[in-house]
């Protein structure tokens, strides 16, 4: 009996799983956009499951700050405000430098290769992919490096922040910044990685996020202010 019950929660969580990686892919590829309510049950039919896996993806989601409920409306993708993309960057600036000295101080040279491919995959993309795929190498780049630390909890936090970054704001305004530029930045930053260079590579890295920091908000004040002339 206790491994009954065994098999179908790891069955209930698999299929959660599936339905959040769903949605997630639909938000990332604008299937459902900011403020667009959430056809739940069609995609549970779509999915062929029960609607219990699909809502508890949505919640789950709720929690995250990626999606919200409305009583008796349904589920809706959340709006971004520009003090959350603010704070958002804040919180990368303050991690991701903090776990890149920790990657350096232990890496060998598989973790050195591990990098070096996503820096090839994120330049190749830059040459000739699709937004979308700029921005999924530009993801793995930096997700290589903090994996490599070791720190669970502050890679779980990291791969929070670039899921409320890339869901929840417009692909255009992350990645507006010349790909030049980014491809130039990750290429620095990697050479510091393999030269074991702990106080370059984390400065170069800081003044990474802070430029895509301060490109993020001001596309969004841009697109507000789009908004703003096409209202009045």
């Amino acid at each position: 009996m206790a491994a009954k019950e065994k098999n179908s929660t790891t069955k209930d969580k698999s299929l959660t799983r599936e339905a959040y990686d769903d949605i997630r892919k639909m938000i990332f590829s604008n299937a459902l956009k900011p403020g667009q309510k959430i056809p739940y049950r069609r995609m549970a039919e779509g999915l062929n499951m029960s609607l219990t896996p699909v809502v508890q993806a949505l919640k789950h989601m709720e929690f995250m700050g990626l999606v919200r409920h409305e009583q008796n409306k349904g589920f809706f993708v959340e709006m971004v405000t520009p003090q959350e993309i603010d704070e958002a960057y804040r919180l990368r600036s303050l991690i991701e430098p903090t776990m890149l000295a920790q990657t350096i101080q232990q890496i060998d040279d598989q973790g050195v290769g591990e990098i070096k491919t996503a820096l090839d995959e994120y330049l190749a993309a830059c040459q000739n992919g699709s937004l979308r795929l700029k921005l999924v190498k530009d993801i793995q780049f930096h997700m290589a490096m903090a994996q490599l630390s070791g720190q669970t909890l502050s890679i779980g936090i990291l791969k929070h922040l670039f899921d409320f970054l890339y869901l929840r704001f417009g692909q255009e305004l992350i990645f507006s910044r010349p790909s030049e530029d980014s491809a130039a930045a990750h290429t620095a930053i990697f050479n510091a990685i393999k030269s074991r260079d702990v106080e370059t590579a984390t400065l170069l890295l800081q003044k990474h996020i802070e430029e895509i920091h301060k490109n993020a908000l001001n596309g969004i004040d841009e697109r507000l202010s789009e908004v703003e002339e096409i209202i009045f």
